[in-house]
């Protein structure tokens, strides 16, 4: 690429060759280091923002960015929607429709729920993080979820219950 610099082979080819000496090399090569510093810190920003751009606020692409930050090896950071129990709605049988209440004994059964716990939580999604994670970085998590999530999108952090 066009960026891929190698500024000690650059120094010696744009050196004429009749001051082509080891000692001209080195001192030249010194005066080089704070170019290729420079450069070095460019490209790791580089590295950075094109990540950074190839990932967004969608479920998986957060996952993944937040696991690759903050559990790089067992990767057991998820999330999952902000409504904790499932919303199910039980008719009539006028209203003729198929949800039945199913007894304990059914290995299907319908468990029922107050409005209060059905109702809106007040969260979008919720990211399940482990203890040692959410102990030594909950800022930093926070803050790379805020970075990334969609604007208006509303959010807690909770541990992941072993």
């Amino acid at each position: 690429m066009w960026f891929d610099v190698n500024f000690l082979l650059l120094l010696i080819n744009e050196l004429p060759i009749n001051k082509r000496k080891l000692k001209n090399i080195r001192f030249l090569s010194v005066l080089l280091k704070p170019i290729e510093t420079v450069y070095y810190n460019w490209f790791q920003l580089r590295k950075e923002n094109i990540y950074k751009l190839n990932h967004n606020g969608q479920v998986c692409y957060l996952r993944k960015s937040l696991n690759d930050k903050f559990d790089t090896v067992l990767r057991r950071i998820y999330i999952t929607n902000g409504q904790i129990n499932e919303t199910a709605v039980i008719y009539t049988e006028a209203e003729q429709q198929d949800e039945y209440i199913g007894s304990e004994t059914e290995e299907d059964f319908l468990w029922l729920y107050t409005e209060g716990e059905t109702g809106d939580t007040g969260l979008d999604f919720i990211v399940y993080v482990p203890q040692e994670v959410y102990d030594n970085s909950l800022h930093s998590v926070n803050a790379h979820i805020r970075f990334y999530k969609a604007g208006g999108k509303r959010y807690t952090i909770l541990v992941i219950s072993e």
